[in-house]
C-alpha cells in the first residue's frame, strides 16, 4: 500500500509507505485516504467519446506528459459531447468523493461560460452529481497548452455519493472547447489506531460500529467497539480492555509489577507499593506477602500493611487497697506496631509453696475485675489476696494478630501468719508448787515483745513500702521485664537490704561540708544521698564525662532505670562547683515535654581531687540520639527513609524545647543533634546540659576558661569572641536542622576546625541537603545571620517550622510510628550511648577545640584558683580577653 501526500496545490504525490508518517496520523486518530481512480496515474485512458470523436485525448501541457481530453464546437455546435470513464471498482468505499481539474474557453461574443455536468452511472441508472464552471475562462482561439494551463479549475471534495457497486463518470459539455484535465475518485478511512488496551484496523468512513481486539496480555471485560464517522475519525470507546492482577498498563500493553509491587485485581490501575512489613519475591504478584514476625489477617485488606502484637504496657504499678485487694494501673504500649486496636489480659500467679519455687494460677476466691480478658481500660481491682502468700501479677498486650507482650509485678508476702498455738503440757506439780517463775517468764516474754514491737511500728510508720533489687526465682512464664515491690516484714537495720542501693557512700551534703548553710538548704531538693544510686555499665563516653546506666533509689518512691553523666570537664574549684549546683537546682524545675528533666545530681569525692564529681541524673531514654537513628534510615539499616513530615517534626519539638530553655535563662551552647533525645513517646527532647549555662544577669555569656567545644555547630561569634547568647544556640539549631535533613551526617564536610572562622567569614554557608525544600534552607540561611539581631527567635522558628509542616500531607500516626521505630530498632543495635556507627564521618577530626578559634591566645602564665590557694598542679588556664557587659565566668 502507498501513503498519498497532499500538497498545497491539493493534487497528490505518490511515494512509498513511511512508518514515521504512519504512525504520527494514527496516533493523532487523523483520518487517512483510500484512492479509487486517479487519472495522473494512468499511462492510456481509454474513455468513450458521444458523439464519436467529440473528444479527443491529447498531451497534458509542457510540464505533463499525462493524457488529457478536449472538446470543442468545430462541427458540434449545437451538439451535447458526452465523456464515458471506464468501470471504476468501488472496493470497500461507502461513500465516493471527486477531485476534478478543468479549464474552459470563452464564448465568442459573450463573457459567460457554459456548465460542465458530472454525472454517475451505475447498473440501474443515471444521475447528476455537480454542475460546474470555471471561474475564469482561457481566451477565443488559444491553442497553446503553456497558456491553457494557467487557467485551469480544481473542484475538490465533490460528494460522489454512497456506493453498492461499480460505476462510471459522464461529463457532458456544449459549449466552446473545454479541457479535462485531471479527475481523482476516493474516500476516507478511519486509521489503525490503538488505545486503552484495544486496537482497531482501518475502516471505510461512515462504517458505523466497529469491532477492535484487546492487546496481547490484557483481558477482555466487555467487547472494544468504536464508530468509524464520516470524516474518517474514531468515535468513543464503548468496552474495556484491562490488565490482569499482577499487571499494570504501560507503554499499550500490560507490564507485569516490579517486585515491590503488587495488583490485587483485574483493572486499570497501576501495580501500588508493598504496605510496611510487606514484600514481593517475584515479578507479577498479586498480593505482599509479610517480612518475617509479621503477619496480616485474612480480613485485612491487601492495601494494609503487616502488623504484629504490641509491645509490653508501661508503667505498670499497683496500690494496696486493702489487706486482700489491690488496684492495678498500667500505660499503653509505646508500639501500638501498625493496628489502633489493643486489649489487656491480666494474669494472676501465686508461689504454689515456700520450697517448690513454681507459680501457679490463682485460685477461684481470686477476682479481676470488671474482667481479666479483652480489657480496653488500663486498671483493675484484684480482690480475694492472701497477705501471707506471694504473687506474680502479668498485664498482657494484644490485638487482632495475636498477644505475646507483657509484663509483670511481683508481690511479695506482707504479713507472717501467727504461729500455731502449742498446747502446753499438763501441768506437773513442780509448777503448780512454783508460781512465781511462770510469772518471771510472762514478764520477760513481755518485754521482749515490746522491743520487738516498737521499732516494727516505727518503721511502718515511718514508709509503708521499701523496693527490693530482684530477687532470683525460678520463672514458670517465659521470660519478661520484671520490677518487684515487697512489702515489708520487719524493720531492717541494714540499709543496703532494705531497698538495693549502696549506702556506703557518704551523703552529698556531707562532701559539701564547708559550704555556707544558706546555699546548702537551698540545694537540698536538688541533690541526692550517693548511696540511692548504684551505677551499672558504662553506656558511653563524650567530651565532658562518660554516661552509665544505673539504678536511682529515691525516697518514698520505686526505684527506676536512670542515665548517670559524670560531670569532669569544668569544675576546677570550690566556686565552680557551687555554680553548676546552682544552676542544677533551676535546671531541677525544668518542666517540658521537650526537655529532658533533671532528676537530681549527687556528688562523688574523686581520689585525684578535693573537689567532688557531680553525677547528673537522667531519665534513661532506650530509644538513644536523633543522630544515630537517622545515620541507621541512611545506611540502610532500615528500608525506607524518615518521611519528611517526621523530620519537620523533629524540628519542631528541639525549637519547642529550645524556646522553654531560653525562657528560663538558660543557654545550652552543645546544641547537635546527638544532644536531643527520642523519647518513648518518639517526640524528641532536648539533652546533655554539660555545657549549658544561666544569663539571668545579662544577656550573654563570655566563656574565659579554655573548655573543649563543639566548633562546627558554634556561631561565628562564639568562634571569634567566645561569646554565647540566645542567638548563638539559634545558630546552633540551624546546623542540627542540617544534620537532620542530611541524616546525621558531619557538618562542613572537608573543612577543617582551624578552617572555619575563615570560611564562614567568607560569606560561605552550609550547602542544601540533598532533597531538602528551598523554603526550609531559608529558615537554615536565617538561623545562619552573621549579625546575631538578624537571626530569628525559637518562638519564630517554630511557627515557620509548622507553617511549612502545614503546607504537606497528613501523615498517617500509624505509618509515622511504624518507620521511626524501625529506625529505633536498627540504630538500638549500636546502644543507645554507645561508638558511634557513622565511622567514615567520625574520621573528619575532632568535634570540639579548646578554645575559640580567633579568640585571644592564653598567655602561658597561671592563675590562681578560685578559693585563692591551691597546688602549682591544680592552676587553671585562663582565656585572656576584654570584657563586656554581661554574665562572665
Amino acid at each position: 500500500m502507498a501513503l498519498v501526500i497532499r500538497m498545497s496545490t491539493k493534487w497528490t504525490i505518490y511515494i512509498p509507505c513511511l512508518t514515521l508518517i504512519y504512525v504520527s496520523i494514527v496516533s493523532a486518530q487523523a483520518a487517512i485516504e483510500g484512492e479509487l481512480f486517479n487519472s495522473l496515474q494512468q499511462t492510456q485512458l481509454e474513455w468513450a467519446s458521444s458523439p464519436a470523436k467529440a473528444w479527443k485525448k491529447m498531451r497534458g501541457g509542457a510540464k505533463s506528459d499525462h493524457q488529457v481530453y478536449q472538446a470543442c464546437m468545430d462541427s458540434f455546435k449545437a451538439t451535447t459531447k458526452h465523456l464515458f470513464t471506464t468501470s471504476i471498482p468501488r472496493k470497500n468505499a461507502i461513500n465516493v468523493l471527486l477531485d476534478i481539474k478543468f479549464a474552459q474557453e470563452i464564448e465568442m461574443g459573450s463573457a459567460l461560460l457554459s456548465t460542465l455536468n458530472v454525472s454517475l452511472k451505475e447498473p440501474g441508472g443515471r444521475r447528476l452529481i455537480s454542475k460546474l464552471k470555471a471561474p475564469l475562462g482561457f481566451p477565443v482561439n488559444t491553442a497553446n497548452m503553456t497558456v491553457v494551463e494557467a487557467y485551469l479549475h480544481s473542484a475538490e471534495g465533490l460528494n460522489v455519493g454512497r456506493l453498492s457497486t461499480d460505476f462510471q463518470l459522464v461529463f457532458s459539455y456544449s459549449g466552446p472547447c473545454i479541457f479535462i484535465h485531471a479527475v481523482r475518485l476516493y474516500y476516507k478511512q478511519c486509521p489503525t489506531f490503538q488505545s486503552n488496551l484495544t486496537e482497531f484496523r482501518v475502516a471505510p468512513a461512515e462504517s458505523g460500529l466497529q469491532s477492535g481486539t484487546c492487546v496481547v496480555g490484557s483481558v477482555e471485560v466487555t467487547p472494544p467497539r468504536r464508530d468509524c464517522r464520516p470524516d474518517g475519525s474514531w468515535g468513543p470507546l464503548q468496552g474495556m480492555c484491562v490488565c490482569p492482577p499482577g499487571h499494570q498498563e504501560a507503554r499499550g500493553s500490560c507490564e507485569a509489577c516490579r517486585i515491590g509491587t503488587f495488583k490485587p485485581t483485574n483493572g486499570s490501575g497501576g501495580c501500588h507499593q508493598c504496605p510496611p512489613n510487606s514484600k514481593t519475591e517475584m515479578e507479577g504478584a498479586r498480593q505482599c506477602s509479610c517480612v518475617h514476625g509479621y503477619s496480616r489477617l485474612p480480613s485485612d485488606p491487601v492495601h494494609l500493611g503487616c502488623t504484629k502484637p504490641p509491645s509490653e504496657p508501661v508503667n505498670l504499678t499497683h496500690h494496696q487497697l486493702s489487706d486482700s485487694t489491690l488496684a492495678l494501673r498500667w500505660g499503653p504500649p509505646t508500639d501500638l506496631a501498625g493496628r489502633q486496636e489493643v486489649t489487656y489480659t491480666v494474669e494472676c500467679w501465686q508461689q504454689a509453696s515456700e520450697t517448690s519455687g513454681q507459680w501457679a494460677p490463682c485460685g477461684n476466691a481470686t477476682t479481676i475485675l470488671p474482667k481479666s480478658r479483652d480489657l480496653t481500660a488500663t486498671a483493675v481491682n484484684i480482690t480475694g489476696l492472701q497477705p501471707h502468700l506471694d504473687y506474680k501479677l502479668v498485664v498482657r498486650a494484644g490485638n487482632a494478630v495475636g498477644s505475646s507482650a507483657h509484663t509483670t509485678t511481683t508481690i511479695q508476702k506482707w504479713k507472717v501468719p501467727n504461729a500455731p498455738s502449742v498446747p502446753s503440757p499438763e501441768k506437773t506439780p513442780e509448777k503448780q508448787r512454783s508460781p512465781s517463775l511462770g510469772l518471771l517468764v510472762g514478764v520477760l516474754g513481755g518485754g521482749m515483745l515490746l522491743i520487738v514491737l516498737v521499732p516494727v511500728g516505727l518503721s511502718l510508720l515511718r514508709r509503708k513500702y521499701r523496693t527490693l533489687i530482684p530477687y532470683q526465682e525460678e520463672p514458670l512464664l517465659p521470660s519478661y521485664p520484671v520490677v518487684t515491690f515487697r512489702r515489708d516484714m520487719e524493720d531492717q537495720s541494714n540499709p543496703a537490704s532494705s531497698d538495693g542501693c549502696a549506702r556506703a557512700y557518704p551523703a552529698a551534703v556531707q562532701v559539701l561540708a564547708g559550704m555556707n548553710e544558706r546555699l546548702l538548704s537551698s540545694l537540698r531538693e536538688v541533690l541526692v544521698d550517693r548511696g540511692s544510686l548504684t551505677l551499672g555499665k558504662e553506656l558511653g563516653k563524650g567530651e565532658f564525662g562518660s554516661v552509665y546506666e544505673g539504678i536511682f533509689c529515691p525516697q518514698e518512691r520505686p526505684q527506676m532505670k536512670v542515665a548517670v553523666k559524670t560531670m569532669r570537664a569544668g569544675i576546677h574549684c570550690q566556686e565552680d562547683l557551687e555554680t553548676f549546683l546552682k544552676e542544677a537546682e533551676i535546671m531541677r524545675h525544668f518542666d517540658h515535654e521537650n526537655v529532658v528533666n533533671l532528676l537530681g545530681v549527687t556528688l562523688e569525692q574523686d581520689e585525684e581531687s578535693s573537689i567532688p564529681v557531680p553525677l547528673v541524673i537522667l531519665p534513661f531514654l532506650k530509644h538513644g540520639d536523633v543522630r544515630r537513628f537517622l545515620i541507621a534510615t541512611r545506611y540502610g539499616d532500615i528500608s525506607m527513609f524518615v518521611p519528611y513530615q517526621s523530620l519537620l517534626g523533629f524540628m519542631i519539638d528541639i525549637a519547642a524545647g529550645m524556646e522553654y530553655l531560653s525562657s528560663k535563662g538558660f543557654l545550652h551552647r552543645d546544641l547537635a543533634a546527638r544532644n536531643c533525645m527520642l523519647g518513648d513517646d518518639l517526640h524528641v527532647r532536648v539533652a546533655d546540659f554539660g555545657l549549658s549555662k544561666s544569663v539571668y544577669s545579662g544577656n550573654y555569656y563570655r566563656q574565659k576558661v579554655a573548655v573543649r567545644l563543639p566548633m562546627k555547630w558554634m556561631a561565628m561569634e562564639s568562634l571569634s569572641e567566645s561569646i554565647f547568647s540566645t542567638k548563638t544556640d539559634v545558630w546552633s539549631f540551624g546546623v542540627t536542622m542540617w544534620e537532620i535533613m542530611s541524616r546525621g551526617k558531619t557538618p562542613y564536610p572537608g573543612v577543617h576546625n582551624h578552617e572555619l572562622l575563615t570560611y564562614l567569614e567568607a560569606s560561605h554557608r552550609l550547602k542544601p541537603p540533598v532533597d531538602c525544600d528551598s523554603k526550609l534552607y531559608e529558615v537554615m540561611l536565617s538561623c545562619w545571620e552573621s549579625d546575631p539581631g538578624q537571626r530569628p527567635g525559637f518562638a519564630e522558628l517554630g511557627v515557620r517550622l509548622k507553617g511549612l509542616l502545614s503546607e504537606l500531607p497528613p501523615l498517617e500516626a500509624s505509618k509515622e510510628a511504624h518507620y521511626i521505630n524501625m529506625g529505633l530498632e536498627a540504630a538500638s543495635q549500636g546502644g543507645a550511648f554507645g561508638v558511634d556507627p557513622d565511622l567514615e564521618e567520625a574520621t573528619m577530626g575532632n568535634d570540639y577545640q579548646p578554645g575559640p578559634v580567633g579568640a585571644c591566645l592564653p598567655p602561658r602564665e597561671t592563675e590562681q584558683e578560685c578559693d585563692g590557694g591551691k597546688d602549682e598542679a591544680e592552676y587553671l588556664l585562663f582565656v585572656k580577653c576584654d570584657s563586656a557587659p554581661g554574665t562572665e565566668d
